[in-house]
């Protein structure tokens, strides 16, 4: 069975994900495509950028399924509209947050999470407590890098990172990291090597790798969401948003 899994990254700003960054993950049986929402923020540093990135991450995930796609990964470590996109179609949709840390929870008994901006710590923490995972949340830790400079020097990001993980590990007993920005794609291996040379041998979770193998093996098991958890949404009136799927019936 071939896979095809979905990458939407929920805002308008464009390099900051190609297919390239993804191509290292495919097979013959599976491939992944990409896009990106036309309305919503730059990048996404807010429960404001996440709100408003929401409405075309629903559109691009119903677009995506009728497209044939099996399985939807959310190219945010916010989950932006991961809830509401599951209601919206009946294939998986992963939020790469969510994935990443339950996995942390499979791994050890800790992870820090270390992420780009200081600014995200709550947003950070009403993720962990809304997936459950509040026991097991070690530390949050950012290197101060906006999401639209992650990309002008990886050696240095590689480096900041690394040195709020060994950090995490040591002054927070972390035994998991969770790289906490999808931009960070690429940056896993550096970092764990940079562990190991202090002696620190812990895993270092990629989240969009394990998101696309977690989505294929989802669908090749022949798993998805709960439609009791996530119903498909009631038709009614709405104004300002094009969802023919849930508008009303038009009589006859």
């Amino acid at each position: 069975m071939r896979t095809q899994i979905e990458l939407i990254t929920p805002i308008i700003t464009e390099g900051v994900r190609h297919l390239d960054d993804v191509k290292p993950l495919e097979r013959a049986d599976l491939s992944v495509s990409h896009t990106l929402i036309q309305q919503g923020p730059a990048s996404i540093e807010s429960e404001f950028d996440e709100a408003l990135s929401v409405p075309d991450t629903i559109r691009k995930a119903i677009d995506a399924e009728r497209r044939g796609a099996n399985a939807i990964i959310i190219d945010c470590m916010g989950d932006p509209g991961l809830q509401a996109c599951r209601e919206a179609v009946t294939v998986p949709v992963l939020g790469p947050c969510q994935t990443a840390l339950h996995t942390a929870g499979l791994l050890g008994h800790g992870f820090a999470f270390v992420t780009v901006l200081e600014r995200l710590r709550s947003l950070v923490g009403k993720l962990v407590a809304a997936y459950g995972l509040k026991d097991s949340y070690a530390s949050f830790r950012a290197v101060d890098i906006p999401v639209l400079d992650i990309s002008h020097d990886l050696a240095s990001l590689s480096a900041a990172l690394a040195r709020e993980a060994i950090a995490a590990v040591r002054d927070d007993h972390a035994d998991v990291i969770v790289l906490g920005c999808t931009g960070f794609l690429g940056c896993a291996g550096a970092i764990r090597k940079a562990l190991l040379s202090q002696g620190l041998d812990v895993p270092v979770i990629d989240p969009i790798p394990l998101a696309v193998h977690m989505a294929d093996a989802l669908v090749k098991t022949g798993l998805s969401h709960s439609k009791l958890t996530y119903p498909p949404p009631g038709r009614k009136a709405l104004q300002g948003y094009s969802f023919p799927e849930f508008s009303p019936v038009a009589s006859h």
